[in-house]
């Protein structure tokens, strides 16, 4: 998993503010909107195709996509869905008339990229995005997406693409109804290993925390809403985020949605302080795992299984250095982190 962005809907900096965060030249502090990357073997699932999209992947080189999961309809986690046009499209009439921009542009086969997320939100999408799904006399090409409803899965039935499940896991975001996401695979020892992807929320009910676990297997990475340090009406302030994982128990933790409120540095400070406030999870960093980290411009960590991977521009963690390549840090986690 590569977090592509971990800020909150406004970014970091965020527009016309001259606080210490946003004027920081620590690249730490440089946070996109909120989006992740998720690699199996030779498959790429995007999560969330916010408005910081398109730089995202551009600095990421991504080349293609086999499937994207939407959490919820806000415009920090949707509003760069025409991008998305880039990786599948749908030809204008006039362009079908054109054999040679035919040739050069050809449009993407099939029903186009598959674009899972609930039922209410696909309706959003329809709602705000309604040239999409119409056909044009002329213009250039449009985004040609396959919406599909994910209500009826769950851990007992699974979506599967590619030698991965995908559960949606259902949260409250103040009184408006998201999803986070958990992906697993079978590693080669025949052990189910998980990441959850929990961003955008402030409540996560018992039934959807056993969820977590129980689609997850054995999670090794908790990615989970923490958007400062004060109390929020919608989001989970830092101590909600430590709370929830120490119920989740995976083997790191790594905080998004950040807000200016907090250098990174002071986040990790924060983390560190209050961690012997969570026995679970002061025991996992104990044991090896991470709850608070230090962040180079871009990390690599490769598992037992190779079958997963997770970087990210903007996370933390102490570590103990195995091995360095020309682009990429190979480690072993010791402590977790803040991201």
């Amino acid at each position: 998993m590569t977090l592509m962005g971990t800020g909150t809907s406004h970014g970091v900096p965020v527009i016309a503010c001259d606080c210490e965060v946003c004027k920081s030249t620590d690249q730490h502090d440089k946070r996109l909107r909120c989006s992740a990357l998720v690699e199996h073997e030779d498959k790429k699932f995007l999560i969330d195709v916010g408005p910081d999209f398109r730089e995202q992947a551009l600095k990421f080189n991504l080349r293609h996509l086999d499937a994207v999961f939407i959490t919820h309809s806000h415009a920090d986690h949707l509003h760069g869905i025409d991008d998305l046009r880039i990786f599948s499209h749908k030809n204008s009439a006039a362009m079908c008339r054109e054999q040679a921009i035919l040739q050069k542009y050809p449009e993407t086969s099939g029903e186009g990229l598959p674009l899972y997320t609930t039922e209410r939100t696909k309706g959003y999408i329809h709602e705000r995005f309604p040239y999409i799904f119409v056909d044009h006399d002329k213009g250039g090409g449009i985004p040609k997406l396959n919406l599909i409803g994910m209500d009826s899965n769950n851990s007992q039935n699974p979506l599967k693409i590619g030698g991965v499940e995908i559960v949606p896991i259902p949260m409250l975001h103040g009184n408006h109804h998201t999803i986070g996401f958990v992906f697993s695979y079978i590693d080669s020892s025949n052990i189910k290993k998980g990441i959850a992807y929990l961003t955008d929320c402030n409540f996560i009910s018992d039934q959807s925390i056993a969820e977590v676990k129980k689609a997850g297997g054995q999670i090794e990475h908790l990615v989970i809403d923490a958007l400062r340090e004060r109390e929020h009406s919608s989001h989970c302030n830092f101590s909600q985020a430590l709370a929830y994982a120490e119920q989740i128990c995976a083997r790191h933790t790594w905080f998004t949605h950040i807000t200016h409120e907090k250098k990174h540095s002071q986040i990790q400070n924060y983390i560190n302080e209050h961690l012997p406030e969570f026995p679970k999870l002061s025991q996992i960093v104990k044991n090896g795992g991470s709850v608070a980290h230090k962040t180079f411009s871009r990390l690599e960590a490769i598992f037992s299984s190779k079958h997963f991977i997770m970087r990210s521009p903007c996370i933390v963690s102490t570590f103990l250095l195995q091995k360095a390549t020309k682009n990429s840090i190979i480690l072993h986690y010791v402590q977790t982190t803040a991201y």
